[in-house]
């Protein structure tokens, strides 16, 4: 376990699919992001890198991507639901795995592994919850644990076209997990 990190048991830790969402058009960006160069590696190599040293080597990737990212995961989960930004990403991985997933989104080169395990520490002690994610001063829903019962209400925004995830789920439903502005940056701008 990482120093200061709460414990979590294995079976819990075994219990989720980590995935990281790379089916976005960057366009803020202006191009495919996920393949800019960022201290030498990929970008997205280091949300993906930052899952495999909490969940191990079964990390997959969700959305239709560049094809030199596809090889970097431990494999992938096609977006049901493209063009509908995260919240399709997030239902596909549900769709595909029985149990919790964790998300992270491609363009966090900075995720902490301290910040991800307090997501998933309280994920363990909260699992009648739909979801628990990170919050700075705004919620990042693109970093955190979601249960199979946030599928079907996911699905239910996908179904009548409202595709902001900040506020898909009911409140009583979601747990926000402090985590460090830096750990839940993305990256948006050239």
């Amino acid at each position: 376990m990482i120093g200061g990190a709460p414990p979590i048991s294995q079976a819990f830790l075994d219990s989720i699919q980590p995935v990281v969402l790379v089916g976005g058009k960057s366009r803020r960006f202006g191009r495919d992001k996920l393949v800019e160069p960022w201290n030498g590696k990929y970008l997205v190599q280091y949300p993906i890198e930052a899952l495999r040293r909490i969940f191990g080597a079964r990390v997959k990737t969700v959305g239709a991507c560049d094809p030199r990212i596809s090889g970097l995961a431990d494999g992938a989960v096609s977006d049901h639901h493209p063009g509908v930004g995260p919240i399709g990403g997030i239902v596909s991985a549900l769709d595909s795995w029985n149990g919790p997933v964790f998300v992270l989104a491609g363009d966090m080169p900075s995720v902490s592994g301290v910040d991800i395990l307090a997501i998933v520490a309280e994920a363990e002690r909260k699992r009648d919850l739909a979801a628990v994610v990170g919050i700075t001063d705004r919620i990042h829903p693109c970093f955190g644990t979601y249960f199979e019962k946030a599928g079907p209400l996911l699905q239910g925004r996908i179904a009548t076209s409202r595709y902001r995830l900040h506020d898909a789920l009911p409140m009583d439903l979601v747990r926000h997990v402090a985590v460090s502005r830096e750990s839940a940056a993305n990256i948006n701008a050239r």
